[in-house]
């Protein structure tokens, strides 16, 4: 419900600023809408944990909307960890895309009362449709003291059009 409640927010800000941008400079909210459509960007990630052999044990897929210059939030929480990563796609003159990730891990042990913290700010020129490959977001030690890497596949894909889903 939180979430709902935070969507609709966000609608009635954005209709908001439209129509006072459209009182004041004349800008008809239909052309600012469908600029919005035509220039949307759907951010698709698929979350890994690899053990070291490179099998996938756990997997999370996320798609996202948003624009060019506008971050999107990646959040993963589990039993001693916490990764959140922050996407940022900026279209590019050639309509590529610099795609910005700023990620951070917490990590902790389950023997004691210690956390590891890793930030890391990566930037990559991509093209539509293109996955990038941010890994390892970090390492998990488990009980079993078998190690385990997260990794994050990114693509951005143009929002208007189908993007293999």
């Amino acid at each position: 419900m939180l979430q709902s409640d935070n969507l609709i927010k966000k609608i009635f800000v954005v209709v908001s600023l439209f129509l006072f941008h459209n009182l004041v400079y004349g800008v008809d909210i239909n052309d600012a809408l469908k600029y919005l459509e035509e220039n949307s960007l759907n951010i698709k990630t698929i979350t890994r944990v690899v053990d070291e052999q490179g099998l996938t044990i756990w997997n999370a897929n996320m798609s996202k909307i948003t624009i060019s210059g506008k971050s999107v939030k990646v959040k993963l929480q589990g039993v001693n960890i916490l990764v959140i990563t922050d996407i940022t796609p900026y279209i590019r003159y050639d309509n590529t895309i610099l795609l910005v990730s700023q990620g951070e891990v917490w990590i902790g042990s389950s023997e004691s009362d210690e956390m590891n913290h890793y930030s890391t700010i990566k930037s990559l020129p991509v093209s539509m449709g293109e996955s990038a490959l941010f890994f390892p977001l970090g390492v998990i030690k488990a009980v079993d003291r078998k190690i385990y890497n997260i990794e994050l596949e990114i693509q951005v894909n143009p929002n208007n059009r189908d993007s293999g889903e």
